[in-house]
Formats: structure tokens, sequence, C-alpha cells
């Protein structure tokens, strides 16, 4: 395959030609030159000395290769290189297309930075098997991975476990890939049932409270009510008998019978009572609704305190055993039971027979890795790792072993300080077939093989 570049007024162009001759009336070239494919860059075919010349444009658009020349891959750009392959390889099923025509290598891979997309050259006649496209893009990767984002090395190193698989399936890169997002589904989900559950255990407390209020508070507050009725209607009859009295004195004063009596300090009288006693109602009920509302504000508080109390209460219960016994290290009061609690235990010390395995050499500081799959990565990253190795010298991914027919094939995964069988380094792509009592040194991490 051969490739060189174009431009003209308005357009920059990336020129292949296939080595074998390609026919142009196939099925891959029409759909290719005679369709939109939204992960594809948009191709046409043109003759030129007998020759099919592949015309893909690439207006405003930078390679993997070049963009990423002096930069490192942050997660957010793994999500979008390994995005774009997985709608790619999609859209490619939807139009029929074989995935192998496609080229997995980073300068024929081409970025649209303000949209942030990733779209791929599809070549008629171009065969290779997707999956060791995709492992060479993943080796392709790590060694250009931001190592202080997280993400980033997760994604990275995780995708190169799955390339690494001897079947390759979408779905898996899918699961890696938008592991974190449906982490954050299923978190959200777990928080808005907690809170569902919380909001009707409330409910059930405020039915609950209600009936005993029902229950136990309202008697008392009708006998309450009942004697401030009372009251008032005791202050209402002694005006109104009062204020009868001094009407019959006003009539009898202005009949003639009591003329010692002015009839207008009868009426200024009686004034003043009804005053008296409108004034002391009022007072009365006023009284009255500050005694409920002081009430109403008294029990607010007291259920809030008895809420932070169960909240108090429920954490001191909830207190990790953990953190118990951090606490008797620091007072010096951990029993020996305690002592040994979450330290590893080594269960590989003193095993003659079993599955094929590597066993320590120094019994009890390291694991034992049993062999019983068919692809086992060893090295320092939990999520990437099957055997993790808790050794500074190791690498995140350090190396694999392969199970075939023959027996199993150990090789190197370009880790930093190598791995070696009996005191031989193994080159890169070397595939070492391991034989019994084989000495396999991970750096520092030293193993026996048994079969």
């Amino acid at each position: 395959m051969r490739a060189e570049y174009k431009r003209d007024v308005n357009h920059n162009y990336l020129i292949l030609q296939n080595d074998v001759s390609t026919d142009t009336a196939s099925y891959p070239v029409r759909m290719l030159t005679g369709n939109v494919i939204p992960s594809v860059l948009k191709c046409r075919l043109q003759g030129l000395d007998g020759q099919e010349l592949f015309y893909y444009d690439i207006t405003s658009r930078q390679s993997v290769a070049s963009f990423y020349e002096q930069k490192k891959f942050s997660g957010e750009d793994l999500e979008m290189l390994l995005g774009g392959f997985v709608r790619v390889v999609e859209d490619m099923a939807e139009y029929l297309l074989n995935p192998e025509q496609l080229l997995l290598m980073p300068e024929y891979m081409y970025l649209d930075i303000s949209r942030k997309e990733v779209k791929f050259c599809c070549l008629p006649g171009y065969n290779r098997p997707i999956q060791e496209q995709f492992r060479e893009f993943t080796e392709y990767c790590l060694p250009k991975l931001a190592h202080e984002d997280a993400q980033a090395v997760r994604l990275g190193y995780g995708v190169y476990r799955k390339a690494l698989e001897t079947g390759f399936h979408l779905e898996s890169i899918k699961k890696v890939l938008y592991q974190d997002q449906m982490k954050d589904e299923t978190e959200r989900e777990e928080e808005y049932e907690a809170e569902i559950e919380k909001a009707e255990e409330v409910e059930e407390l405020e039915d609950i409270f209600q009936e005993l209020s029902q229950e136990i508070l309202e008697p008392e507050e009708k006998q309450q009510a009942q004697k401030e009725k009372n009251s008032n209607w005791k202050w209402i009859i002694s005006c109104g008998a009062g204020v009868l009295v001094l009407l019959g004195i006003l009539i009898a004063s202005l009949l003639g019978y009591l003329p010692g009596i002015s009839a207008e300090y009868v009426m200024a009288a009686m004034i003043l009572l009804v005053g008296t006693g409108a004034g002391a109602t009022w007072v009365s009920e006023k009284k009255r609704k500050k005694q409920e509302a002081s009430a109403q504000w008294r029990e607010k508080v007291k259920k809030e305190l008895e809420k932070q109390d169960t909240v108090l209460t429920k954490s001191e219960e909830k207190k990790p055993v953990s953190v118990e016994i951090e606490q008797k290290k620091y007072t010096g009061t951990l029993s020996a039971a305690e002592e040994d609690y979450g330290e590893t235990v080594v269960l590989s010390a003193g095993i003659t027979s079993g599955p094929p395995s590597l066993v320590s050499r120094e019994p009890g500081e390291l694991p034992a890795i049993y062999l019983e799959q068919d692809l086992i990565v060893v090295g320092k990253m939990e999520t990437a790792a099957d055997v993790v190795l808790p050794v500074s010298t190791v690498s995140r991914v350090h190396a694999r072993i392969r199970k075939k027919q023959d027996g199993f094939y150990l090789a190197d995964l370009n880790s930093r300080n190598g791995t070696s069988v009996n005191g031989r380094m193994l080159k890169p792509e070397e595939e070492y077939l391991l034989q019994d009592e084989d000495q396999v040194d991970f750096a520092q991490a030293r193993y026996i093989f048994l079969k």
C-alpha cells in the first residue's frame, strides 16, 4: 500500500493505492464511494494510468500520529478514540462492510478537534484481522498514556487486556469503555432508591406521630381549648351582666327614679365596661395563639434533636472494624487474633500437587500463580492484571502467560524491568514455552514453574 498527499484550492486529500488490483464494481467500492458512512472518511475513486487511487478528504483534520506526537493520551482522549473505534465497527456492520478493511494505524486515523470526533480510512481490497490491528493500536497507546490520569491508565491497560484475549468481542471493549458511566448510573439509581426508602420511612414516622398526637395530645388540647373558651365566655357574660345593670340604671335615671345619677356617667361606664370586656377577650385569644406557636416550635426543635441523635448512634454502630483495630494498634491493646486481621495468607506454601503454577521462591512473600485460565496477565495494576504483584519494580502490566495445546507460553509486555527465565531476559514479542522447574523472574518477583 502506498500513500501520498495532495492539496487543491479548497481541500486536502490522502491518496491510497492498494498493492493488489481492486474490482471497482465490487460491493465495498460502490458502498464506500456512493454513501456517506458516519465514521469513515468520505472517499472517491479515480483511475490513473491503469491504477485505482482512493482519495480521502482530510480537510481541517489531523492524523492521530501527528497530533499526539508530543502529547500524552488523557482519559478523555482515549474515550474519544476508543468510542470512535466502537462506532466505526458498528457503522461498518450496518453497511455490511468487512471491518478488516479498516486501517487502524495512527497515521490513517484523523481527528476533528473542534467536534471531538475521529474518522477512519476504509480501503477495499485491504484485509487484515481486526483484532491484530486493534492490539497494535493499543500497544501504540500504552507508552503515550498520561500516567497521572487514573482514567487514562484504566482505559489503556483495560482495553489492552481485552485485545490480548483469544476471542475478540466488541462488547468487551464497550464494557471497559463505558464502565465508569454504567457505574455512575448504578450509583445514582441506588442513591435515588435510598432517598425514596428514606422518604417513605419519614412518611410512616410522621403518620405514626400524627396518630399518637391525636390519641394522646388531642384530649389535652381539647381540654385546654375548652378552658380558654370557658374563660372567654366568663368575660363575655360578666361584661354583659354589667352592661345590663348599667342599662337598668340609665333607664331609671331617665325616668326620674334616680335623680342624683347623671345619664352621661352611666353611658360612659357602659362604654368602659364593654371596652374592658372586648380588650380582655382579645388579650386572651392572642395569648392562646402565642402558646400554640411556641408549642409547635418546641416540638419541631425536639424532632431535629432526636434525628441528630439517631444519626450519631447509627454512625457509631456502623464503625468499621478496621478503624477499631487501628485505634487498638495505636493504644497497644490489640489482641493476637485481631493482629492477624487483614493480613495476606499465602496458600501456596507447602503445596506439592495441584494445577500447573508459578510458586514464589521466597515462600510467604508473594501469591502463587495458578495457571487455570487460557490467558493470565501479571502486573501491579488491579484493574488490568489477573495476578497482582505488589512489588515496586513490577510494571502495571508486566507479562502474560497464554495456555496452548503444548503447554504454557510466557511473554513480556514491554515492562520497564523485563521478564527473565533461568537468568535470560526475554526479548520483546518472544513467547517462551515454560518447562518444569524453570526459574521465572518478573523484575524482582522471583518464581519457579511447577507442572
